[in-house]
């Protein structure tokens, strides 16, 4: 998501949120008596018919436009960003066309992080993030591994994906779990 909706969703958030919370906190003060001029009772009164005035259907129908217009620019400014993983690799013979697939490629480099000792697991994808490309490897580490092991790793994996790929201006993410436990030894083997 670009910074501008998440900067927007925060602050709705936040102002729902308190909102939510001053209106609790008013309810419990309100129950326990602690203004004292507050009445102990509501009494409500029949508000003016409005839906009879001329302008009632005109105020609700642009109202129910600009929610629902409102609500459509929210979900398109939150729909999940593709990008084509598919690139052109430098010519090297003028009969024709080499394409790369950099998911592929990022696939398999966290693929070849996981077959070390230190890692449990591994996936990769290239993403478009605020307008760069991105690729990310989301990779379990155990417990017991050296953290000096799994940074020179995945360094010498984001070294070997940007030479596979080839692309100047690509980025990388690296999420690293933690295993709640170490992964238990194999059984030994019966001959």
């Amino acid at each position: 998501m670009r910074r501008g909706v998440i900067t927007l969703d925060r602050t709705i958030g936040t102002l729902i949120s308190l909102a939510l919370i001053t209106a609790g906190a008013f309810a419990l003060c309100w129950y326990y008596n602690v203004f004292a001029a507050a009445p102990t009772e509501l009494t409500t009164h029949t508000p003016r018919d409005y839906t009879r005035t001329t302008w009632w259907p005109w105020a609700t129908g642009a109202t129910a436009i600009a929610l629902l217009l409102l609500g459509l620019l929210w979900l398109t400014r939150h729909l999940p960003t593709r990008t084509n993983a598919n690139f052109t690799l430098t010519p090297g013979n003028v009969n024709g066309r080499l394409l790369a697939d950099a998911n592929a490629a990022v696939t398999a480099a966290a693929q070849g992080l996981s077959n070390r000792p230190e890692f449990r697991d591994g996936s990769g994808r290239i993403r478009l993030d605020r307008g760069q490309l991105v690729a990310e490897l989301h990779c379990t580490i155990e417990p017991s591994a050296d953290l000096t092991d799994v940074h020179a790793a995945v360094a010498q994996a984001t070294q070997n994906l940007q030479t596979v790929l080839g692309i100047p201006t690509l980025h990388h993410r690296t999420h690293l779990r933690v295993a709640r436990t170490n992964k238990p030894a194999p059984p030994p083997r019966v001959h």
